[in-house]
């Protein structure tokens, strides 16, 4: 998010429901959504977005730089990318080609990256090995970008602790980053939260998944 945004999320946990700010999350697989599609959702209430940047676990979206724009030009400033790993490339090289992909698409300008992390068959089956490249990959992210403004790296985390605990094993090591976290209670609160791998307190929480408006599919998020 925009770094207005990334200053005020845990003041905006701490405040009235009536003061939630909504947002989505969109994956590649919606296509090139218009400009009209999001001046729809900006209408509806929906204040930030972010964006699937990979094509599925391998390749990159390449609908995202007309996404974001066309997010952008509806009014909609803060959208951010989350990645969807493919953890048996290199971490180093393939987020290095991640990067100047977003950047040639011209999709890195004050946003965070998100790096989703969920399904164990996606990963391997050591604990260790998957916190190292993890590691390795969102080291090499920051080494690259740090636009976003703020003072401990641009990469963090979707994940939930159904998920992290098989991937992580519980590994705490990444708390330092912020979270997204997902718990589909149609409840747009943190009043859910349970802390897990260190995180005590979230950033933004996926309330609700697959929700067809305004001509394309979104899941709900909230912070």
């Amino acid at each position: 998010m925009a770094k207005l945004l990334l200053a005020s999320l845990f003041v905006f946990a701490l405040v009235a429901p009536s003061l939630a700010t909504s947002g989505f999350d969109l994956s590649y697989f919606q296509g090139q959504v218009s400009q009209s599609d999001f001046s729809c959702l900006k209408s509806n209430g929906y204040e930030f977005g972010i964006i699937q940047a990979t094509a599925g676990t391998g390749g990159f979206n390449p609908y995202l730089g007309a996404v974001m724009k066309n997010a952008h030009a509806a009014g909609i400033s803060n959208v951010d990318v989350y990645v969807f790993p493919d953890t048996k490339q290199d971490p180093s090289s393939s987020m290095t080609t991640l990067y100047n992909q977003m950047k040639s698409a011209g999709a890195l300008s004050k946003n965070m990256i998100w790096f989703d992390i969920e399904g164990s068959q996606y990963w391997s089956s050591s604990c260790s090995s998957n916190q190292q490249w993890l590691h390795t990959a969102i080291n090499t992210m920051n080494s690259l970008y740090n636009g976003c403004g703020v003072s401990g790296g641009c990469s963090a985390i979707y994940s939930s602790s159904s998920q992290w605990s098989p991937i992580m094993c519980g590994d705490t090591s990444f708390s330092k980053y912020q979270l997204w976290y997902a718990h589909y209670d149609n409840n747009p609160s943190f009043s859910d939260f349970t802390p897990f791998g260190g995180w005590s307190h979230p950033s933004i929480k996926q309330y609700a998944g697959t929700t067809s408006i305004c001509g394309t599919s979104i899941d709900k998020d909230y912070y």
